[in-house]
Formats: structure tokens, C-alpha cells, sequence
């Protein structure tokens, strides 16, 4: 067992439920087994937080999202997974929704133009009904 509160590796076949139990209770869709997920785990191997990486080839790496277990909030895991992508892959956009644009400012993310969101990620807030409470803004950080 080790010393330190989460560890981070790639996700596995086998921490889809728990990952898709995590993004149903944020209200989104199941994440597939061919996308790009990070996971954070706990001594027991269990997932308590992930990160899905989508890539565009015009405009890089795009984070969508990052989803951390209620219990596990405010130990910097969110933090964690964001570094651990950024270092191995130099540049990530986002689109920030509700209340999280703090925490991503925080980390030194920077507001950027719409265009510079890949077509998919960016489509998720067009037309959405939730749009003006969400308050999306689109985000990017280089190493």
C-alpha cells in the first residue's frame, strides 16, 4: 500500500463503471472504451476521480471533463489530473461550465477565442438549454 492519498494511471476496461457512474451523476454521457481517460485512484484501486482527454488535430488536446467523487473534492485531485495531462501533452483547451472556472483560472488557464475549441466539445454548449446558467468559457493553458 502506499503512502500517497491517489495515484494516477491510465483507465482500464474495468473502471468504466465507476467512471460512468461518476459522468451519470454530473448529468453526461457514458464515456466509451476507446476514449482517452485518465483515472485517479485510491490505495484500494478504486476510482475516484478521471479525466478524458479529446483530441482534434487542427487544435490539440481538449479536456472533457474532469469529474471528481463528492468525497474526494478539495484534496487536489482535480489539480492533479489536470497537471498529469498537461505534462504529457503540452497544451490543453477546455470549455469551462458552472462553477468551475475558478478552479481552472487557478491553475493558470486563460479565456481564449470559441474557435480555438475543437468542433465537438465546443457543440456540446450550442443550442443547450442550460446555457446561460452554465455560463461555458472556453479555456487554454500551454505549458
Amino acid at each position: 500500500m502506499s503512502d500517497e492519498l491517489f495515484t494516477i494511471r491510465a483507465a482500464g476496461e474495468g473502471d468504466l463503471p465507476a467512471i460512468n457512474m461518476m459522468a451519470d451523476a454530473e448529468g453526461m454521457g457514458n464515456v466509451e472504451p476507446t476514449d482517452t481517460v485518465f483515472v485517479a485512484v485510491n490505495n484500494e484501486d478504486q476510482v475516484v476521480a478521471f479525466i478524458r482527454l479529446v483530441f482534434d488535430n487542427e487544435r490539440g488536446c481538449h479536456v472533457n471533463p474532469v469529474v471528481v467523487f463528492p468525497t474526494w473534492r478539495r484534496y487536489g485531485v482535480g489539480k492533479a489530473l489536470t497537471e498529469y495531462a498537461l505534462d504529457r501533452f503540452g497544451e490543453l483547451r477546455l470549455v469551462s461550465r458552472g462553477q468551475s472556472l475558478a478552479f481552472y483560472q487557478a491553475q493558470g488557464f486563460e479565456e481564449v477565442p470559441w474557435d480555438m475549441i475543437c468542433a465537438s466539445v465546443a457543440s456540446e454548449c450550442e443550442g443547450c438549454e442550460m446555457r446561460e446558467e452554465c455560463h461555458p468559457t472556453p479555456l487554454r493553458k500551454v505549458k
